[in-house]
């Protein structure tokens, strides 16, 4: 194979230079399934040589319905092969999201499996190809690299849109290819480690944890599907396949941090990587508690490629302030003022960001392309600079604190989520006149309260002479809305609590009172009694009481996999007293007071009642204290209703 003059810049030929150099390497762990490197170039070759035949060209988008597995990872790498640029969709998304970014990419194909083509929505007039098809389709007769790929598209990364519909940002071979670079020079990684594959494919960082190990020798350790937010999972794979390095968003690291047992250690990791979130001293130090394994804290919107700024956090001591750190390599960092000029050292600013890793733009849309990707007003000749919405301030030469945002965007679990996209999908119900979404709450204990003004008005106004709807219609009215967007949209989008406004407050100049939304916002969301201490040593963490995300799951049924949904897990529990009918009682008992409910029945949900994935740590700790049962993390994902839930925990005493 001719190596193209541009195979440095190209994420395609330098896979495939690593796998002909190193077959015999063990390339991706998938259950009790191994695949060398040579078997995953041979099945992606073999894919992609398909994907061709099928008309894929440089240029074209593949989506790429599968869920987390080995098959995954070589569909991915195979798209790249092909010259495509994928477009992951994360099998959790409700149809009607689904059926959106299949219109709004335009793909060339859709790659998924023969299990999931009932999740395809109908009318969908895009060719479909099945993993199952490429694996009985011969191996090619020789295989030969596109010419010129590195300023092409390789993936597009969908995030969330400020007037409702959502964009897809083109990240190119050369971004990537730079950005892996770049990461692998200050955090090396080689045959030795092991890399988790956890992160769901619709955050940017997931290419990360792919690309990075294929690219230098390291194994893909891959999270089952449904569980990359189960913490007994994921430590269980970290000790028992030796993963080595881990990227976790800041509230997945806080989630796992919380669900360790007394004195329990993670010393077999050797670096973590975090971010999505802003990342407090107070976390770095319980972390520090708990590993020997560096910390290091990365920050950048997907349109800059996975991350531009890097900082690793010092220990002994610890650090007062966390920062954001410096530019990586190729990187280029200006904090403006609203007019578009430098701030004096020193002084907050927006940080518009430059440099290789810069996206090539949003697909189809020229005009917020122009809008966000302007020009560097120090150096005009040199690339756009992408307008970021942060803020942030230089503390020292070259390294930067953020400080928050210049908009009304937020951050759920990472994803960055804009209002207005809530807003609109809510608009789109039936019934709904108004709708004004605010967040309450930082880090991850922010969730996400939708204000609704329904036909009619919400009800009469309160006793105490608000304009809060206080009837049970109005609020039946507002949980229909809440249950229709759980069908629209990703489950960290789902809000947490709906509320029937009789009227939206207004400023003196007649505008809608946000500060006064986000006012009420938190006297919306249940607030838990103090719950128990956690096993282990005393924390902060045990007394948090906000979620991981605003989405918990829709009120009928379990939650999906994004709003923290795992599968099943071994081990045998530790003898307990016999279950019975009491034991519904205490779980009920024990969930009212977690949840922060005055009251909980046989049949209520524990996440229609406002749980999520750190409440449910904190109400299998109380149980276990309350029965002296050991009791699995996974069993209210599986069973979320109090007599369930009371009957699966009893049966592990049988």
């Amino acid at each position: 194979m001719e190596t193209p003059a541009d195979a440095a810049h190209r994420l395609d030929t330098a896979l495939l230079a690593r796998w002909d150099a190193h077959p015999d390497v063990p390339a991706i762990v998938d259950g009790d399934d191994t695949l060398l490197a040579g078997e995953v170039r041979d099945r992606a070759v073999r894919t992609a040589a398909l994907l061709r035949e099928h008309g894929v060209r440089p240029g074209d988008r593949v989506a790429v319905l599968l869920e987390r597995s080995a098959d995954f990872v070589v569909a991915v790498a195979a798209v790249v092969l092909a010259g495509g640029a994928h477009v992951a969709i994360d099998t959790a998304n409700p149809r009607d999201r689904v059926r959106f970014l299949l219109q709004d990419s335009a793909p060339r194909l859709v790659l998924t499996s023969t299990a999931l083509l009932a999740e395809l929505p109908g009318g969908a007039d895009t060719p479909v190809l099945t993993v199952e098809e490429c694996a009985k389709a011969p191996d090619p007769d020789g295989f030969a690299p596109a010419d010129a790929l590195a300023d092409h598209p390789a993936v597009v990364i969908y995030t969330s849109g400020s007037t409702g519909r959502p964009k897809g940002s083109l990240l190119s071979h050369r971004g990537v290819t730079a950005r892996l670079r770049s990461l692998q020079g200050s955090h090396p990684i080689g045959e030795d480690d092991r890399v988790l594959h956890h992160t769901a494919c619709t955050f940017d960082m997931f290419l990360v944890e792919v690309y990075w190990p294929l690219l230098h020798g390291a194994a893909v350790v891959v999270a089952a599907p449904g569980r990359h937010r189960d913490p007994d999972h994921l430590a269980a794979l970290i000790r028992d396949r030796g993963v080595t390095t881990v990227w976790w968003v800041v509230s997945l690291l806080e989630l796992f941090l919380l669900a360790l047992g007394p004195g329990e250690r993670v010393d077999g990791l050797r670096q973590v990587l975090t971010g999505g979130e802003a990342l407090s001293p107070e976390l770095v130090r319980r972390f520090h508690s708990r590993s020997r394994a560096t910390l290091s804290n990365l920050y950048g919107p997907s349109e800059c490629t996975m991350y531009c700024t890097a900082w690793v956090c010092p220990r002994d001591p610890d650090p007062e302030t966390v920062l954001i750190g410096s530019a990586i390599e190729e990187t280029t960092l200006r904090v403006l003022d609203p007019r578009g000029l430098p701030v004096p050292p020193g002084e907050a600013g927006e940080l518009y960001i430059g440099g290789v890793g810069v996206s090539l733009g949003y697909h189809d849309r020229p005009e917020l392309t122009a809008e966000r990707f302007v020009p560097d007003p120090v150096d005009p000749s040199a690339g756009p600079l992408y307008r970021s919405g942060d803020l942030v301030r230089e503390v020292a030469p070259g390294q930067f604190a953020y400080l928050g945002r210049v908009d009304r965007q937020v951050k759920v679990r990472g994803f960055r989520i804009e209002p207005g996209e809530i807003e609109g999908a809510a608009l789109g119900v039936p019934g709904v006149r108004q709708a004004a979404v605010v967040a309450d709450g930082t880090g991850h204990e922010t969730r996400l309260v939708c204000f609704v003004v329904l036909d009619g008005g919400a009800a009469p106004t309160s006793p105490a002479g608000g304009d809060e709807g206080g009837g049970d219609e109005a609020r039946w009215g507002a949980e229909r809305v809440r249950a229709a967007l759980a069908e629209r949209l990703p489950a960290h989008m789902v809000p947490a609590a709906m509320v029937p406004l009789e009227r939206f407050p207004l400023t003196p100049n007649g505008k809608l009172d946000h500060a006064e939304l986000t006012a009420r916002a938190a006297a919306a969301l249940p607030a838990a009694a103090t719950p128990a201490a956690p096993a282990g040593p005393p924390s902060p963490e045990a007394g948090a009481t906000g979620p991981e995300t605003g989405a918990p799951a829709a009120p009928a049924g379990p939650p999906s996999p994004e709003a923290g949904a795992t599968g099943p897990e071994t081990g045998a529990p530790a003898a307990g007293p016999a279950a019975g009918p009491d034991l519904a009682v205490v779980v009920a008992e024990v969930w009212a007071s977690v949840l922060g409910v005055p009251e909980v029945g046989p049949a209520d949900d524990f996440f229609a009642l406002g749980g999520d994935s750190f409440r449910a740590v904190r109400a299998v700790r109380e149980l276990e204290e309350r029965t002296g049962l050991q009791v699995p993390m996974h069993l209210v994902f599986e069973a979320s209703e109090v007599a369930e839930y009371a009957e699966a925990v009893a049966a592990l005493t049988r």
